[in-house]
Order: C-alpha cells, then structure tokens, then sequence
C-alpha cells in the first residue's frame, strides 16, 4: 500500500445527513463532518423548517463551516430516496424538524444531548472553537441507531411549554390583580399605610408587614388559579418547563463570545417566537413587575379612600376600571426603566427571550440595545474601577432571583415542581439551624474568654497566596482589595470624598501605566497615602504595608517580562 492510499484510508468515510422538514426532504450525501455538527447544534435552537436552521445557523458556525446555510452540499429529494441512501451506510446523520428528532448512525461517536465541542485543532494539537449543543426536553436523540428508527413515528407526543404572554404580561393580569386589590379593600382589611406601630415580631413597621402579607396573598392568587383562557392551566404553570435548556444556550452563546464569535441575537420573527417558553431571567422579571404592580395598586386604593370612599364600595365596575388604567400604565413605565440602576426591564426580558448573554456595552447583532456598564462612573471603589475598565474581560450581568424564595411559598419558586421546592426548604432549614448552632458556641466561646482570629475582618488577614491572584498577572487586583480597605477606613474616620475620589484616580492611573515608566504615577499614589495617614494616623500601618507592597510588585516586574510573567499565570 502507497503512503496515498493509507492517507486516504485513515480519512472518514463521507458523511450523509438527511434532514425531513414536513414534505420537503434535504439530502446531503458528502457533508463535512464540522457542518454536519454544526447543523446538529443549531437544532439547540428548536427550529421549525429549514428557513429557520438558516436564520439560526450564525449563531454556532465557526471559522472553516460555511458561513450560510445554503453554502452546504444539500438538495432537495424525494423522502424514500434520502430514507435509501441512509439505509447502509454508517456514517449518517438524521434530522426530523417536524417530530423533533435527531438520528445519528452507528458510525458516529455519541455526543448527547447536552455538550460542547472543540471544532478547530490548531498546528500544536489545541482545540479551539467551541461549538455548544443543548437540545430542548421535547426533542427526542439517538444515537448509534438503526435506519429503520428514520421510518417511524417518534416514541411520544411532542410538548412544547408555551407561554401566553398576552394573559400573562397583559389586560388579563392587570384586571385580575385589580379585582384581587379592590376586594381586600371592600373587605376592610388594607391597612393605615402611615401607621408608624411597629410589629413585635418582625421590628418593621405593622402596616408594612400587614401589606406585604397581602401583597403576597394577591400575587400568590394570581398564579395559582387557573383560567378558561389558558385552557385550565394556572398562571404559574407558564412560567416553568425550560429554564435549564435556555440557560444553557445563554451560557453556550457566552462561552463562544469570550471566545472570539460574535454576540448574535436568535431571531425574533420566528414561528412560535411570540408563545415560546420562558427563561429563567423572564420568569424573575415577572415576579418584579407583579409586586410593583400590586404596590401601586395598595397606595391608589389608599389615595380614593383618602378623598372620602366608603371601602364597601370599592367593587363597582367603574372604580375596577380606573384602577386597571392606572396599574396598566404602572407596568408599562416599570418596564421601560432601568432594573437595579441598570438596563430596562424590557431589554433583560428581550435577551432572555432571544437566548444571548448581556454582556457590559457589548454590541448584540440583531438587538438595538446593549447591557448598560456595570458601574457607576462616580464610584470610588478601586475593585469595581478596575472591573470597570474590563481588565478582567468584557462583565456579565445575570439575575439569581433569590428574592422569589425569601417568602418562602412555592407560587413564586424557581424551582417548577413542588418536590424540588420542598427539598430545598429542607437544605435551608437544616442550614440555618446548623448556622445558629454553630453561632450560639462561638458567642458561648468568646463570652469565656476565647480568641479566634477572624480571617474575614481585613484583607490583611485573609490567607491571601504570596502570588499574584488568578486571572491578575501584574498583581493589581489584590493591591485594590488593599486599598479598598484603606479607603474604607478612612471613610469612617471622616475623610471627604475628594480624598477618596483623587486616591482611586491616582491607582487608575498607576494600573494603566503598566509596569515600565509608570514612576510619577506610583510618586503620585505614594503622596496622597502619606497625607492620607498624617491627617489619620490609624490607617498607618496598612498605608506602609501597602507601600511597601508597590515596590514589591515594582522589583517583580523588572525581574521579568511580560510574556514570562504571562507563561507563568497560564501555562497552557
């Protein structure tokens, strides 16, 4: 055997792909095995035709796939010609974008429903590229199949959690949350909301507690009683059913801009974009919208009593719909401002919706909109100015929704079964009593007379390595959490603002001088600590140990240069 002949048997064989879309039938009987897997991922995005992998496929090609779909070797067929040439051969791969189904053939390696491929291998052997798959729930995979699998009918009816975000988001909630509002107060049970008695228990307020109880027994109503125009289903089933599969896809479109794709919204003029289910970062938004909704109502309703109403009156139909009105418009202003001082709610809600990561002032194709920055210009806080200035790449934003646990009532979970919700009230109780426990003896510890250092209480404590943090090469990340430390102090012992502001403009300046000819920065820095601890003697011994520290990382930083020091914090 020539050397020609071996290369050409150590190469696979062809790659078939047949993908069925309703009654057209596409057949590509020589696919480059990264197109085919390219193609595999973009069923990720749950397509309904072949229009659709086309209007989806920029967000998984990689460099070396064609950049659009129809740059792909496929051509229309009649359905027993394709179902032929797969029938035999183990190199295929199938695609049912009707019954939602991916078939793969023997002669190729398994992959799963949830992974993430390498695409590109580079001259050293290292895999770049990453290509993410994370079939929905409803889709159906197998793999190492037989072709017959191709012929029949798939194992169960296709469920898809849709959401109708008309009742949901529209007059259907506002109605139903004002009638809810309006009958507490025919019933004589909405509190004084300038009653300053305070509760026994809680330490707040009375009328706040007694309204926050109602504030929940409204919302909780809410999602929990069903309704004819979702069929009998109740409002909080719409919100659950794919939180993990659209994450997932988030993550995967973040992962692949961090690694230098672009950020590419998923279309919006889609089938079944309008009912499509709900992410998790929605979800969160609507348990927002909800409570400010219901807040507003408690203090409109306060305002008519003020003028004069009688309570019991409050369930007439024009009272019902002036309430309406204004909550309708309540919602539509919440939704349009910043969320926590950052972007609209309404753009956190787009992004969830077209599955991309927000990402700080990063442009998203498709999306008019970006992320807002993550911190305020004016703040003084060393740390966030140099997150700020994305020394440790581009920030992103996500929400937790820790706050939907905090009343402690399976209506507002994140979790979509009750099982999963009572499990981890479990974990939290078993938690806190372990806490308070431990707690108890540590008091009972200290009050006998017991030291015990605290490794939280300064950052000149803490078991700080004697090298540089991860991800911080040039040792300026923990030179702020120093400083940020300093500042602080001197804060609380009465330093102005000026001071502060000027201290952290001078240690931007330093960082981005970088570690040659930065000495009037660093002369600069020096100066405004040494006043700093003349006019506060108490913040010495950390203005000198920080000092000291500067030319610490100075004499580090002639010993080596950049690229060494580089090599040294990721090796590979």
């Amino acid at each position: 055997m020539n050397q020609s002949e071996a290369n050409d048997q150590s190469q696979p064989m062809p790659m078939i792909v047949v993908v069925l879309d309703g009654e057209q039938t596409w057949l590509g009987t020589a696919v480059d095995d990264d197109a085919a897997l390219t193609l595999w991922a973009t069923m990720s995005e749950d397509p309904a035709n072949w229009d659709e992998v086309a209007a989806y496929w920029p967000r998984y090609r990689c460099p070396g796939v064609c950049e659009f779909l129809d740059g792909l070797p496929f051509r229309p067929c009649d359905r027993c010609d394709a179902l032929q040439a797969v029938d035999g051969h183990g190199r295929w791969l199938a695609i049912d974008l009707t019954q939602k189904r991916v078939i793969a053939g023997v002669g190729l390696e398994t992959v799963g429903r949830d992974a993430t491929l390498a695409i590109v291998t580079d001259e050293n052997g290292n895999r770049h590229c990453p290509l993410p798959i994370h079939l929905p729930p409803w889709w159906e995979l197998h793999e190492s199949a037989s072709a017959e699998i191709v012929k029949t009918q798939r194992e169960n009816e296709v469920q898809i959690p849709r959401t109708n975000r008309t009742v949901l988001f529209g007059s259907a909630m506002v109605d139903g949350l004002a009638s809810r509002i309006l009958q507490v107060v025919a019933e004589g049970r909405l509190p004084k909301l300038n009653d300053e008695a305070i509760d026994g228990e809680t330490g707040v307020p009375e009328a706040s507690h007694l309204l926050h109880a109602l504030t929940v027994e409204v919302h909780r109503d809410w999602l929990m009683t069903s309704r004819t125009d979702l069929r009998g289903r109740c409002p909080r089933e719409l919100l659950h059913g794919s939180h993990h599969w659209s994450g997932s896809i988030i993550d995967g479109q973040r992962l692949r801009f961090e690694t230098g794709a672009g950020m590419i919204a998923a279309p919006d003029d889609l089938i079944g974009y309008d009912d499509a289910p709900m992410g998790r970062e929605e979800m969160i938004i609507y348990f927002d919208v909800c409570r400010e909704v219901i807040q507003s109502g408690w203090f409109w309703c306060q305002k008519e009593l003020e003028t004069g109403a009688d309570a019991d009156q409050f369930s007439n139909g024009d009272r019902q719909s002036r309430l309406a009105a204004f909550l309708a418009d309540v919602r539509d202003s919440w939704l349009q401002s910043p969320f926590e001082g950052g972007s609209p709610a309404s753009f956190i809600v787009e992004c969830s919706r077209r599955r991309v990561p927000r990402g700080s002032e990063v442009p998203i194709q498709g999306m008019d909109g970006c992320e807002s920055p993550q911190h305020l210009p004016d703040c003084d806080c060393p740390i966030c100015d140099m997150m700020a200035s994305e020394m440790f790449g581009v920030g992103f934003t996500s929400l937790d929704g820790h706050h939907l646990e905090l009343d402690e009532e399976f209506a507002f979970s994140t979790h979509e079964f009750f099982e999963d919700w009572q499990r981890e009230q479990d974990e939290y109780r078993a938690f806190s009593e372990k806490f308070n426990r431990e707690q108890a003896e540590r008091e009972a510890r200290l009050a006998a007379g017991e030291r015990e250092e605290d490794v939280y209480a300064s950052a000149w404590s803490s078991p700080m390595t004697d090298g540089n943090l991860p991800g911080d090469p040039n040792g300026y990340l923990k030179l702020s959490f120093r400083l940020a430390e300093i500042m602080s102090d001197l804060e609380c012992l009465g330093a102005d603002g000026d001071a502060l502001k000027n201290l952290n403009l001078s240690f931007r300046d330093y960082r981005q001088d970088g570690n040659k000819n930065n000495a009037a920065a660093k002369e600069k820095l020096q100066h405004l600590l040494n006043e700093a601890a003349d006019r506060f003697p108490g913040v010495l011994p950390k203005v000198a140990d920080f000092q000291s520290q500067l030319d610490e990382r100075e004499r580090a930083a002639l010993n080596t240069d950049g690229n060494d020091w580089l090599e040294d914090q990721f090796p590979f």
